[in-house]
């Protein structure tokens, strides 16, 4: 099971840039495993901190999916002292969809974002989650649902995180395309704040949108606004 694990990441190339998995060992059942991943140059040089740590559960029977929980940091160190950035050379999205692809449809993705500071003042602050920086990771992995794991009273359930769902078929994916596409467009209607996070966050927000346009011919569009209208209606009946 373990070396299942290693070899279906160590390798995976982040441009210049591969993939190293280490201190892979048993979690606290039979199906989950902890384990970090660091980045290695051409020139076998390996980074001093990972980029991630986390725990990969592969799933029991039939109820139990498999789901991945990391710590993710996008800034990683050589002994060199050369500093690589994960985001500014655009080796995030890839180290996400690599993560992604270990699980199958109706499985998730939790990222910790105690750290990640625009994330958590983003969620704080209405923005949607596909919107935020870890959201909109999540969402070019493959993930349409959306949980924001922190609740409000203080309590908090293992640390804060927002999870990512793959959606379980067809179906659900164009569901959850029309809730999104009904949120964002909700929120680059309201939002006009100047701030960077929130200037940044309608960038990602109408990225979001050309991508569920790519996704979507005209009509499924038209379908899918009006399903999201329907389940708006719904709610508020209720």
């Amino acid at each position: 099971m373990l070396k299942n694990f290693i070899s279906s990441l160590k390798g995976k190339r982040l441009n210049d840039y591969v993939i190293h998995v280490d201190n892979v060992s048993q979690g606290r059942f039979v199906e989950e495993i902890n384990f970090e991943l660091y980045l290695k140059t051409t020139g076998v040089e390996t980074s001093e901190n990972p980029a991630v740590k986390g725990k990969y559960f592969l799933g029991r029977g039939e109820f139990y999916k498999p789901w991945l929980e990391i710590y993710y940091d996008n800034r990683v160190i050589f002994k060199s002292s050369k500093i690589v950035d994960l985001s500014e050379e655009r080796l995030d999205a890839k180290l996400f969809k690599h993560l992604s692809d270990l699980l199958p449809p109706s499985s998730h993705i939790m990222v910790v974002y105690l750290n990640h500071e625009e994330t958590r003042k983003g969620l704080e602050h209405g923005v949607p989650a596909p919107a935020t920086t870890l959201g909109y990771l999540l969402w070019k992995s493959g993930c349409t649902w959306f949980k924001d794991w922190y609740f409000a009273e203080g309590f908090l359930e293992g640390d804060i995180k927002l999870q990512g769902n793959k959606p379980l078929n067809e179906e659900n994916r164009r569901n959850d395309l029309a809730e999104i596409r009904r949120e964002i467009t909700e929120f680059l209607k309201e939002e006009k704040r100047t701030e960077k996070l929130f200037v940044d966050a309608r960038k990602r927000a109408e990225g979001v949108l050309k991508d569920i346009a790519g996704m979507l011919g005209e009509s499924e569009i038209h379908q899918a606004r009006k399903r999201a209208a329907q389940k708006q209606e719904v709610q508020t009946d209720a």
